[in-house]
């Protein structure tokens, strides 16, 4: 009954890859499997909206076409029936619709890609926790770079101030070998201009074009004449070692990148009614959905079934215990909310699994996770360093002391997707019988990480996901998610946010007027007057 487990282990291999030098997993990563598999209804996914609108060719393209609406070139225009009002609004009901189903497409597939899991081999959603989005929200939001406490040494201090002199005096003034450089600059530019003017219109005259050989010598020649008075009279190189030297003075890396997530952020976020913004997500192959796409899917065949593989995954062991079912269970029915697994007692003697998949990759351009690597920078607050990440694959998410908190310890990257899964043993009738029976029953059935039948019904949909019986055993259509590739994130941040912070000083309050006893302001006592000037 170790077979699944067998296919699992490959697969983890398969969708992070094997350095071929050392025999292991690369470091950083971890895969976890679905206890069962979660179908992939095409309907659900299909044709997300994107910002660049190429989803709507698709709608167009899909929009069927009627009678008679073909090619109308060389017809009597008097013949070509117009387009009624009504038609107009028949187009224009198919875009809003599928327009809306794209967007329902695009946030569905977020949705997928937002949990925070905990660090196992059996994908298990985080308990209590934010999803990946917030978390980065909160964390771009929350960190605080450190001023630096160095400065340039003097003979930085020199260069700096020599480049500045060399383009502008003490008032401010551009120096003379700076408008000489300007203005053999410009001398250049005009040149080239003139040549390419020439040009473009030599391109709409085959005389002029044909001549152009020898016509267009004297403009490369005016253009390389300009080039060596910049040279030699425009203090060129000079003035390009000036500007060099100060452009090349730098920002602080995690200043700098601080602001810069927050813009990739701000700029990544649309809009969904009724939902809210959320940072534009897509995953790739753009048609991971798809049960009959090409891109990206391998076969997984008998010879991988019964291979032998010697390969570290850098991880916890992948048993039993983990939340898998080594046989067929079921889940579920009748619309039950138990999640138990109850086991179907069917032995699977000479069990070969064959299916393909694939890994398709989470995109997402507003997560960029190389301020994470950086030093001087901390989170507000009184949160510890570590407080994202540790860096190591056994922490685990804590809830009950916020100093203790991990905001992003791991972030999942990848799907593995299976489809077209065909899993044959010795069976007998009673086998196929018992797996009617569970499926009637409205619940969900499994063997290790495939889902074999799933039912899901809505007010105004319903979708089946089953199984065909063959010859041998069983065949499952549709894709279905059965795993995921998570990137564990480093250690961050490096500072503790308490070291550079203070408790706010408190206002002293103002004294209040003296009272007299019945408790009304007293009366100032009056003064002497002033003795007058003699």
């Amino acid at each position: 009954m170790a077979d699944v487990m067998k296919v699992l282990n490959d697969l983890k291999y398969k969708a992070v890859g094997v350095d071929p030098n050392t025999k292991k997993m690369p470091e950083g990563y971890f895969v976890s499997f679905r206890p069962i598999g979660l179908p992939v209804p095409e309907e659900d996914f299909k044709n997300p909206w994107t910002p660049t609108g190429s989803n709507l060719k698709q709608i167009l393209d899909s929009k069927p076409k009627a009678p008679g609406s073909g090619n109308t070139t060389g017809q009597d225009p008097t013949t070509v029936a117009s387009v009624s009002a009504s038609k107009q609004l028949d187009d224009m009901q198919f875009m809003s619709a599928n327009i809306g189903a794209s967007m329902q497409a695009f946030l569905q597939t977020f949705m997928l890609t937002d949990s925070k899991i905990v660090m196992d081999s059996s994908y298990r959603v985080a308990p209590g926790t934010s999803k990946v989005n917030d978390s980065w929200f909160a964390i771009i939001n929350g960190a605080n770079g450190i001023a630096p406490d160095l400065e340039l040494n003097d003979d930085m201090k020199k260069a700096l101030d020599k480049a500045h002199a060399t383009l502008m005096d003490s008032n401010g003034d551009a120096t003379m070998h700076y408008e000489k450089y300007l203005q053999y600059r410009d001398g250049y530019q005009t040149a080239v201009r003139t040549r390419d003017k020439q040009y473009a219109n030599a391109l709409s005259d085959p005389m002029k074009l044909q001549m152009w050989p020898i016509q267009g010598k004297t403009y490369q020649d005016d253009v390389d004449f300009a080039w060596d008075q910049w040279q030699s009279f425009g203090f060129k190189q000079e003035i390009d070692e000036a500007i060099a030297v100060l452009a090349s003075q730098g920002i602080d890396p995690a200043i700098l990148l601080i602001a810069r997530s927050k813009h990739k952020y701000e700029n990544s976020l649309v809009n969904i009614p009724s939902v809210g913004n959320i940072p534009y997500t897509f995953m790739s192959p753009s048609k991971w959905y798809s049960a009959t796409g090409a891109d990206g899917w391998n076969s997984y065949s008998q010879s991988d079934f019964h291979s032998e593989s010697h390969f570290d995954t850098q991880t916890t062991h992948t048993d039993a215990g983990g939340g898998f079912s080594i046989g067929f269970f079921s889940i579920g029915g009748g619309g039950s909310s138990d999640k138990t697994q109850t086991s179907l007692n069917i032995q699977t003697e000479g069990l070969t699994i064959e299916f393909e998949y694939a890994v398709a990759d989470i995109q997402r351009p507003w997560l960029d996770t190389t301020l994470l690597n950086l030093n001087n920078w901390f989170l507000v607050g009184d949160y510890p360093a570590s407080c994202i990440s540790d860096g190591t694959f056994n922490q685990q998410f804590k809830l009950n002391n916020p100093t203790e908190m991990l905001f992003l310890p791991s972030v999942v990257t990848s799907f593995i997707l299976a489809r077209n899964v065909v899993i044959k043993w010795n069976k007998k009738s009673k086998d196929i019988e018992t797996l009617n029976t569970a499926s009637s029953g409205g619940g969900s059935i499994g063997f290790g990480p495939f889902s074999v039948c799933a039912h899901h019904s809505e007010s105004h949909a319903k979708r089946d996901f089953t199984f065909d019986e063959n010859s041998q055993g069983i065949s499952i259509e549709g894709v279905q998610v059965i795993g995921y590739v998570s990137t564990i994130m480093p250690g961050s941040p490096k500072k503790n946010g308490k070291d550079f912070m203070q408790k706010k000083k408190e206002e002293q309050p103002k004294a209040a007027p003296a009272t007299t006893p019945s408790g009304t302001p007293a009366t100032p006592a009056a003064q002497p007057a002033p003795a007058p000037v003699k």
